[in-house]
């Protein structure tokens, strides 16, 4: 109630939201819009707050599998808790105390920056780095702020924040160039090419890889796509497309046939312009 009060709402606006049924009571003092959502629902009955990656997936940020629902208590939180909501989904609960509070906090969700700091706790490493990568890329959070979580990261991370590089337009961009570059391979994400556009990944000079998967090239992106993959090819590239699951679930094999493509397109690149080596008294 306080913080409706703070918002100009009185205690008369309130009755006549909830008897118009614009409102329902979750707990004495705690209310809820009509259309909020199951998460915000256990959030309230379990008197926390939404948290973590639950908090980041509502923002459209790569969290990797975790589809749990996590939820911030307060630290004298006590009593048995549910793991699981009706659905079977598992709960995961946080006691942690707010380190970056900010005008985006919610009484139902922590702040952005909160939310990344427990995240990249959660999340194993190629994860986390994706996270805070794509918390960029949806504007949920700043360049500066991602670099305040980072100064508080575990240590496990340190490698993967200096490689950070906020270009990548999809979580699986991260992960795959991450990846490949690990691998040995020169990586150069969103690459602008003449009558194109951006491409995902280039590799080698040679390949460029799509990575964004079903979530953007669906049925009504066939003619685009295919219509990017012959210009793409027309400029002496091969262009190959990711799927989600070709990423996540079967990136051995994925790696072998990216290495395959890769490995031939830079053998054809030398047969056709040649290959010149200078010694070291040859003029350059």
């Amino acid at each position: 109630m306080a913080e409706l009060r703070r918002h100009g709402v009185s205690p008369a606006d309130v009755q006549r939201a909830l008897a118009g049924g614009a409102a329902t009571r979750a707990v004495r003092g705690v209310y809820l819009c009509a259309h909020a959502g199951p998460d915000q629902r256990i959030a309230v009955a379990a008197a926390g707050r939404l948290a973590c990656v639950s908090v980041l997936r509502r923002a459209g940020v790569w969290v990797g599998l975790d589809r749990s629902l996590h939820l911030q208590l307060p630290p004298h939180a006590s009593g048995e808790r549910p793991t699981a909501d009706e659905t079977g989904r598992p709960i995961r609960y946080h006691w942690a105390l707010t380190r970056f509070p900010d005008a985006r906090e919610r009484s139902w969700c922590v702040s952005p920056m909160d939310a990344a700091w427990q995240a990249i706790h959660c999340l194993d490493e190629e994860n986390a780095i994706a996270c805070l990568e794509s918390a960029v890329h949806e504007r949920l959070l700043t360049v500066e702020e991602v670099r305040r979580v980072c100064a508080r990261a575990p240590a496990r991370l340190h490698r993967g924040i200096r490689e950070l590089e906020f270009t990548a337009g999809s979580g699986m961009e991260t992960l795959v160039r991450r990846r490949l570059r690990h691998a040995g391979y020169t990586v150069v994400a969103q690459v602008r090419v003449g009558g194109i556009g951006d491409e995902d990944l280039l590799v080698e000079d040679c390949v460029a890889l799509e990575t964004d998967g079903e979530k953007w090239h669906g049925p009504d992106r066939f003619h685009l796509d295919r219509n990017r993959d012959l210009k793409t090819e027309g400029l002496g590239r091969r262009a190959l497309r990711l799927t989600h699951d070709q990423v996540i679930y079967d990136w051995e094999s994925t790696f072998l046939s990216i290495k395959r493509v890769v490995d031939d397109a830079k053998r054809d690149r030398t047969r056709r312009f040649g290959r010149v080596i200078l010694g070291a008294d040859d003029p350059l």
